[in-house]
């Protein structure tokens, strides 16, 4: 992880890389036991007066090509644990003012994307089901009555989405500060359907849901977040269309190799919104382009980079929510 550019790129091809494997996966009836700390890549401590709740996006380099019964990373696995690790400790690192909770959880693998809808939508029930049972398992044994927020990144935003929809009480409601949901998508008919649950957040301090996804120009906008109703500016926290300076953009979170930190370095852009995804015009269409997906993220698509390139304005308002919410 020398640059940002590098760690996209790398997880990236995480994220679509296949091989056959002769394990055999974990029958999807079953149900992760979470007292059980295998099933944890972290467990926070409760030195912090926050927490953070993290679910990991796509990153999977197994397929059960050869298994029809499972569509799903086998967890069970040491290794496939290992292939989220790299994503969690960066964000652990990235999110170090707070006490960090990152369950793992029978992530679909990336050939499930390809499945049509309805058989998608019963596959995707059995990840949300994990990050369900996760999610309470640490409100009951965790969070001791802590605020926290949700975060997480594509696939793992998408799990969030269906723990806000179907999982969570009014009472777990009120401790949550904010629900970073990057990467990914709320339609109409959603928003429609859980006006409580998907409450968008539309400036920098109320609680509520916050998703946005970042393209170069109008032209890259790729499957993940067509037709997004509630995407925001991270520079500014509102969905008003401006164009907003450069110098709104607090700095991208960059892994450095000499410090084993992540450090926010200055990545100047404009942005503004255009249906709901953030355009950054001065940055480069190629930073995280991969041509073998071009098909559903053209060059210019930036989805690959969104959980880190506006690293400076998350950190700056997760502190500004969270005053707010003291308050």
């Amino acid at each position: 992880m020398k640059n940002n550019s590098f760690f996209g790129l790398l997880m990236a091809l995480m994220m679509f890389s296949t091989f056959s494997c002769n394990h055999q996966s974990q029958p999807v009836e079953s149900t992760i036991d979470y007292s059980d700390n295998t099933y944890w890549y972290s467990c926070g401590d409760t030195t912090k007066d926050a927490d953070v709740f993290y679910v990991y996006p796509t990153v999977s380099t197994i397929s059960y090509v050869d298994n029809d019964s499972s569509w799903f990373a086998d967890i069970t696995i040491p290794e496939v644990r290992e292939e989220a690790n790299g994503n969690q400790r960066f964000n652990k690192m990235l999110y170090g003012e707070y006490n960090f909770y990152a369950p793992y959880y029978r992530q679909m693998i990336f050939e499930a994307y390809s499945q049509p809808t309805p058989m998608l939508d019963s596959l995707a029930q059995i990840a949300a089901k994990d990050v369900n049972d996760a999610f309470q398992y640490y409100m009951a044994n965790f969070n001791h009555g802590r605020p926290f927020f949700l975060m997480g990144h594509s696939q793992g935003s998408q799990m969030l989405i269906e723990l806000l929809k179907n999982g969570m009480t009014e009472e777990q409601r009120k401790l949550m500060v904010a629900a970073y949901c990057i990467g990914y998508h709320v339609s109409a008919e959603e928003l429609a359907a859980y006006p409580e649950a998907l409450k968008p957040a539309t400036d920098s301090t109320m609680q509520g849901l916050v998703i946005f996804n970042s393209v170069t120009d109008t032209t890259a906008i790729g499957m993940v977040s067509r037709g997004d109703v509630v995407g925001i500016n991270p520079t500014t926290w509102t969905m008003a269309p401006d164009t907003v300076p450069a110098e709104l953009h607090l700095g991208m979170a960059k892994y450095n190799e000499t410090r084993d930190s992540v450090l926010i370095v200055p990545c100047p852009t404009r942005t503004y919104l255009y249906k709901h995804n953030t355009v950054c015009p001065d940055l480069d269409p190629e930073m995280v382009f991969i041509p073998a997906y071009e098909d559903k993220f053209p060059k210019g698509n930036l989805h690959f980079a969104d959980s880190w390139l506006f690293g400076g304005n998350v950190l700056e308002n997760m502190r500004c929510r969270l005053r707010n919410y003291k308050n």
